[in-house]
């Protein structure tokens, strides 16, 4: 209980100079103003024009191209140069068009272009939206120096349309918990029309609706925000329910904590015996917001509405400054740049299509063996322990096509989720010369004969016969892609429901030997 406490109250200072770049920088805010947002052309429609090209704009509207060309772009001038890590983008919802697919290039001076590339030195195309009303957030692989940033549609439905926001770097007034990593939840919410609004999700600030707490007279409502990593919280911001003719919003509120779901503390400024009630809004549209006395480390923060007007009914953000120090235990940084995210595999069950291998590693033994005994067989639970700074063989785990044609390895994440991407460690072949452990057969097999990595998602356990429709990503040996680096980012075309994970491996077939190892250090799985 001391070392709870201790955890949660210990805030270190913020070096600004390793600050992650994970924030919004304006779009959805208002602070790019219209005038910044310039467009190739736009339709007549004047639900069209570029400066509503903002996320969660009303549904009508959106910057919509005048031409179904992919020769059309959307500018965004930042006003000064940001290290930019990745983007958001939604559809025109109400007239179901989204645009599928889109590039990226980017300026600093507004003449000297050039275009984000992939791993092969391809401009890279960046999977879109697959609706017209979700967000999707896309991640650089390496984030950028940049003022000015252009969306490139290349395929879309009915109509390229868009609705972005740029996420980069801000001062230590970052939002926490950025829908969709961070997840919302409530006490009670009011089943309003089929859900179309008053759910937990429509109590995020940028909403244009909001949440609405079922019981009207209650005041053990709250509503929940899960940053995703324990984070240190500086200011709070409100509004009132933004979708009805009825007047509705909270005008007092108090503040509670924690880092488990199970231990809760109240806010209290320094020296207050009694939580402290924050003065919240007196009308719909206006944001109050509320810089902290004493910011807390938490992961989890809820609001509980004191006093409100009409109903409970409120949206709401947190900000503050993302974890910057190495990730904790179960968490890791799809890039340099990005703030920590739950590794959904941490510690989880695996095993493997290779029989004797799944005959030694499968169920509770696992857990029972001596960690030597796993490292001596390259056991599939070493890829999920969590051990990622050592790129030691023998700490990895390890398939091989000795007895199956494609080995598996699998990871059953305790539950059906919708799965984003996935991060393999992998054992960097040019560590050779520094790792006595490896044979000289070991390495040639793995140099030689790997020949690609797939990545699949699935509802129920499989050891074969993978359907395409499963298929999250997959990376080949072309251009040295999988030695010429030991993180491979499998970013899923569109995120996939499913409680299992498989890494298949592949080997050449045109070779005489065709023995192959593959070797996992550490797998990494992270949610939509």
């Amino acid at each position: 209980m001391i070392f709870l406490i201790y955890f949660i109250f210990t805030i270190k200072s913020i070096d600004t100079s390793t600050q992650v770049c994970n924030g919004p920088l304006g779009m959805t805010s208002g602070e790019i103003r219209d005038w910044q947002i310039t467009a190739s052309s736009t339709l007549w429609d004047s639900d069209c024009h570029e400066k509503n090209a903002r996320l969660y704009q009303p549904s009508d509207r959106a910057w919509c191209a005048r031409h179904k060309s992919d020769s059309e772009w959307l500018q965004i001038d930042l006003g000064i140069s940001a290290k930019i890590s990745g983007v958001l983008t939604q559809g025109r919802a109400n007239k179901e068009e989204y645009v599928i697919s889109f590039m990226v290039s980017y300026s600093t001076d507004a003449y000297r272009w050039q275009y984000l590339v992939d791993r092969y030195g391809n401009q890279k195309i960046f999977s879109a939206n697959t609706d017209s009303y979700s967000v999707r957030h896309n991640y650089f692989d390496e984030a950028i120096i940049s003022r000015f940033i252009k969306f490139h549609p290349i395929q879309w439905y009915s109509h390229p349309s868009l609705r972005v926001e740029i996420i980069g770097c801000q001062e230590c007034k970052q939002y926490l918990g950025l829908p969709p990593y961070g997840k919302i939840s409530a006490s009670t919410s009011w089943p309003y029309r089929r859900r179309a609004s008053c759910q937990p999700e429509d109590g995020y600030i940028m909403s244009n609706k909001g949440w609405c707490s079922r019981k009207r007279y209650k005041h053990d409502q709250w509503l929940e925000f899960d940053l995703g990593h324990p984070s240190t919280v500086t200011s709070l911001i409100t509004k009132g329910r933004g979708d009805t003719t009825q007047d509705q919003w909270v005008t007092k509120y108090k503040v509670s904590f924690s880092n488990d779901t199970r231990l809760w503390l109240y806010y209290k400024d320094k020296s207050q015996i009694e939580p402290k009630e924050f003065s919240a809004n007196n009308d719909r549209d206006s944001e109050r917001i509320h810089f902290l006395n004493e910011p807390f480390f938490a992961r989890y923060v809820r609001l509980h509405p004191v006093e409100w007007h009409n109903h409970v009914s409120m949206r709401a953000a947190i900000l503050g400054c993302p974890h910057q120090d190495a990730c904790f235990p179960g968490y890791f940084r799809v890039n340099s740049e990005a703030q920590c995210v739950e590794n959904m595999a941490y510690k989880k069950q695996t095993w493997t299509n290779d029989r004797n291998r799944h005959q030694q590693s499968t169920g509770a033994t696992t857990e029972l063996k001596s960690r030597s005994a796993r490292e001596t067989n390259g056991d599939p639970s070493l890829a999920v322990d969590g051990l990622e700074e050592s790129l030691d063989w023998s700490k990895c785990a390890t398939i091989d096509n000795y007895f199956v044609r494609k080995p598996v390895w699998m990871v059953d994440l305790g539950r059906v989720t919708n799965i984003a991407g996935v991060m393999l460690r992998t054992w960097h072949a040019n560590n050779k010369a520094n790792n006595s452990l490896i044979s000289s057969s070991i390495y040639r097999d793995y140099l030689a004969n790997l020949d690609r990595y797939n990545v699949y998602v699935d509802q129920r356990p499989r050891r074969y016969r993978f359907k395409n429709a499963n298929l999250c990503s997959f990376i080949t040996r072309t251009d040295q892609a999988l030695t010429s680096s030991s993180r491979l980012h499998f970013q899923c075309q569109r995120a996939l429901r499913g409680r299992f994970v498989y890494i298949e491996a592949d080997g050449i077939t045109d070779r005489w030997n065709k023995l192959f190892t593959a070797v996992l250090c550490e797998v990494f799985v992270y949610e939509q």
